[in-house]
């Protein structure tokens, strides 16, 4: 039998991970709650009516989404806050790996956004993504050819998803592919706090020569709560920040995968 301490500190760990979902998916239904905690529909109703009472949640008839778009919207401004200075030397890094006619796979996420800021050296592109902002940044650009699937429109992450974006990608060969994630570790792989884009991200790496898998290294060695069904030989790169340790370049590159490590701007004295 478990303390008082620990059963609360469950529930604030359950309480994290399904605002977790709802901030991925922008909505969450109980049905899905009790399959993904194996608890009762009371439970989970107690647990979405105090994320709710804290003011993260609406609740709603059978689940809860995030309370309003206008407030979403400040939300999701304020995560693209975090690791800022990593995610743009990031994408400075990865646009190197692109090439003039190059076609192009870019999952949604802060990061792979940073990457199109410093595609300056590319005139001739074809680009396939989930990501909705991605094709409003780039389709203006000439030279630039958009692709973008279609499927389900998760606000939160301005991304489509579902078994329609999966399918988009079953004749795309694309040489390369810059894939997001949530946590990465050496002994567990890529995971999520949604499955919901599980398919998707499985569909674009089976469409992609050469994978590249790009995350600030506050990610790596964490797990979230669904795992990418995906055998390390199908990752070639990580490319991330100088946070990473030596140690755990030596435990990526001992299953195969190339790390390239992007150098942070140094900081002029004041």
């Amino acid at each position: 039998m478990k303390s008082k301490s620990e059963q609360f500190a469950d529930m604030q760990q359950r309480r994290e991970k399904i605002l977790e979902m709802i901030r991925e998916d922008g909505t969450v239904t109980v049905k899905a709650l009790t399959e993904t905690f194996g608890l009762t529909e009371a439970t989970l109703r107690s647990d979405l009516r105090m994320l709710q009472k804290q003011g993260f949640v609406q609740r709603y008839h059978g689940g809860a989404t995030l309370i309003t778009g206008k407030q979403n919207s400040g939300a999701m401004l304020l995560e693209r806050q975090t690791h800022l200075e990593e995610k743009e030397a990031i994408g400075r890094l990865a646009a190197q790996h692109i090439e003039n006619g190059d076609t192009v796979i870019f999952d949604s996420g802060t990061t792979t956004t940073a990457i199109t800021d410093a595609l300056s050296h590319i005139r001739r592109l074809s680009v396939v993504t989930t990501a909705v902002n991605i094709a409003l940044k780039l389709g203006g650009e000439p030279g630039i050819n958009i692709l973008l699937t279609g499927g389900t429109f998760k606000f939160p992450t301005l991304s489509t998803s579902g078994e329609k974006a999966a399918s988009f990608f079953e004749n795309v060969l694309a040489e390369k592919l810059f894939l997001a994630t949530a946590c990465i570790s050496p002994r567990l792989g890529l995971s999520f706090p949604s499955e919901t884009d599980i398919k998707v991200k499985l569909a674009m790496i089976k469409s992609a020569s050469t994978v590249y898998v790009v995350a600030d290294s506050s990610k790596i060695d964490k797990v979230s709560m669904f795992a990418l069904p995906c055998d390390w030989s199908h990752i070639h790169y990580l490319i991330t920040d100088s946070g990473i340790s030596a140690a755990q370049v030596s435990a990526f590159e001992a299953l195969g995968v190339k790390v390239l490590v992007a150098p942070l701007p140094m900081k002029r004295a004041m």
